[in-house]
């Protein structure tokens, strides 16, 4: 994409923000989508890496029915990303942009087709930028990296990197003499900082820093756009300089080199497989739910910094397996969250390795951020926990209660008040209305009452009444507590197949569709399955597929 010059004028100025922006939202036609599916007569085994000439352009590659490829689109970076981008640019001091997050897509903010600029945002996006650029004015050589700022030399090596750093992409000529043309008619009416501002703002407004493309040519993504995707869908920030260099020299293409960069990428990983877990898993209620449950907000914090040193350890750390996430009997915690689990701490002080029992905590369903996050203030946590685990990581969105139906009333006609637990989880499977749902979500959350709402082990409920886990279920076994149900979930297909789904929906941005309805997602389900449920084997057999990097053209209507 060229910057424009109209673009780039009105944007240093302030001018039509608004209508400017709208007019890049997030697509090329509004909605990215995957080509029609597999569907009835799609050949799963014919390879999308062939093509399919349609009637379009010379050169093009149309989409047509049975092809796993993406459509071509384009990709607004997530409020996380752009910031990360302007630190990686500036420096940590930089002002953060408050935009807003995309609409949420099977709990996925980074969705491609939501990712937009529009009249309802804009102004957030001008102002933020306008922040930055006079920040980095006023901090001067540090910032532009100029020897002696305030000279025409500082300019040209200014934009020398500046530009090629915010594009994600070698800039041309014609783009260059744009933008110094820019900076040189506002510094013939203002200042230096004014004018160091003016260019910052343009190139920060531009598509070419908010969105990244994959329009390809020929139906094959270019070398950049490439790089780019492999390193925001791994890393969540722009390709480092292996990578743009490999880029530069029309390596990427390759499906072997792709490879080795996802592996080599794969240190630089923990923040995607963070956000990744987090979204999957409903965790963005931890900390009011917290608030509910009367949980101390140290505990709270703790909670989510085991969190993400537990998945970092065991996903990049370890280049470990769903089982082990699943399953592990450790984890990583302060004095105060390991005496809240009822465990020693080794050292006494800092975050540190703490083994726990495994008849009490296995994987990140046992820790504090999902038990607090599917917790409330109550008797029972049965159906917000095992819902979570059945409708969100078991991909089973479908289900709802009738509209208009009184869940409190219902319940109540059920068993009574005095109902135990039991009592009250064996009526509602049993019940015609409530029946369907419940029979299948409920144990997956009964065997999570050994946990209180706020994450400690409990053997026995407030009013005496012994905590009865043992549970049957449908299509992973029976169990009578959750570490042994959570390291089950890992080998079940149900549960894997929705897993695979997810972290195609999110490092892609758009859902694909399950293994069984979709040949790219079915070829990384059998390579994650043959990997022992490495997260890194289903990463590199998602980056190694053509469909990663081909972009058919759209059938025309």
């Amino acid at each position: 994409m060229n910057t424009g010059g109209l673009w780039t004028r009105a944007l240093a100025r302030g001018a039509m923000v608004g209508l400017l922006l709208c007019g890049c939202s997030g697509s090329i036609d509004d909605q990215p989508r995957r080509a029609p599916g597999d569907g009835p007569g799609a050949d799963p085994g014919a390879s999308p890496g062939s093509g399919n000439p349609g009637t379009g352009a010379p050169g093009t590659v149309e989409a047509t029915p049975g092809d796993p490829r993406i459509a071509q689109r384009i990709w607004r970076l997530t409020p996380e990303q752009l910031n990360s981008e302007v630190r990686l640019l500036f420096g940590d001091g930089a002002p953060q942009l408050d935009i807003p997050e995309s609409a949420a897509e099977a709990g996925f903010t980074n969705i491609a087709a939501n990712g937009l600029v529009d009249l309802g945002n804009a102004a957030r996006f001008s102002d933020g930028v306008r922040a930055i650029g006079s920040w980095v004015a006023d901090q001067g050589a540090t910032t532009t990296r100029c020897a002696q700022y305030g000279s025409d030399a500082c300019v040209d090596s200014f934009m020398a990197w500046f530009l090629r750093g915010a594009f994600r992409r070698p800039v041309s000529p014609e783009e260059t003499a744009e933008l110094r043309g820019l900076f040189d008619q506002l510094r013939a009416d203002y200042d230096f900082d004014y004018a160091i501002a003016g260019l910052v703002r343009a190139v920060l407004l531009s598509p070419d820093f908010l969105y990244r493309s994959e329009l390809g040519e020929g139906g094959v993504m270019t070398a950049h756009e490439i790089a780019n995707l492999l390193a925001f869908a791994i890393t969540d920030r722009s390709p480092d300089a292996e990578l743009f260099d490999a880029a530069e020299r029309g390596e990427l293409a390759d499906a072997d080199n792709r490879e080795a960069h996802a592996r080599r990428l794969m240190d630089q990983s923990d923040r995607v497989w963070q956000r990744l877990f987090w979204e999957w898993l409903s965790l963005e209620t931890l900390y009011s739910q917290g608030v509910e449950v009367g949980l101390d907000p140290i505990l709270v914090e703790q909670m989510e910094e085991e969190y993400r040193a537990f998945v970092t350890d065991v996903v990049v750390t370890q280049r470990g397996t769903l089982r082990e996430l699943l399953s592990a009997s450790y984890s990583f915690a302060r004095p105060q969250l390991a005496a809240h689990y009822g465990a020693d701490h080794p050292s006494g002080s800092g975050l540190e390795r703490v083994e726990l029992d495994p008849r009490q905590r296995g994987g990140l369903l046992t820790q504090g951020a999902w038990l607090v996050s599917h917790g409330k203030d109550g008797k029972d946590n049965v159906v917000r926990r095992g819902m979570n685990i059945f409708k969100q990581a078991m991909c089973n969105n479908n289900l709802a209660p009738p509209e208009g139906l009184d869940v409190e009333a219902e319940l109540l006609a059920l068993v009574g008040e005095d109902a135990t637990v039991r009592e009250t989880v064996d009526a509602r499977a049993a019940a015609p209305t409530c029946g369907a749902c419940h029979r299948l979500a409920d144990p997956m959350g009964m065997v999570f009452e050994t946990y209180t709402s706020d994450g400690r082990w409990q053997g026995v409920y407030p009013d005496g009444t012994v905590v009865d886990s043992n549970v049957a279920v449908d299509g992973v076994g029976d169990f009578d507590n959750a570490p042994a149900m959570s390291a089950a979930l890992a080998d079940a297909e149900s549960f894997q197949h929705c897993f695979v789904r997810r972290v195609t929906h999110y490092l892609m941005g758009i859902d694909m569709g399950s293994p069984g309805s979709a040949a790219w997602v079915q070829q990384a389900h059998d390579d994650f399955v043959a990997g022992d449920t490495s997260l890194e084997e289903l990463l590199v057999s998602l980056v190694r597929h053509p469909a990663f990097i081909e972009r058919p053209t759209e059938v025309s209507p």
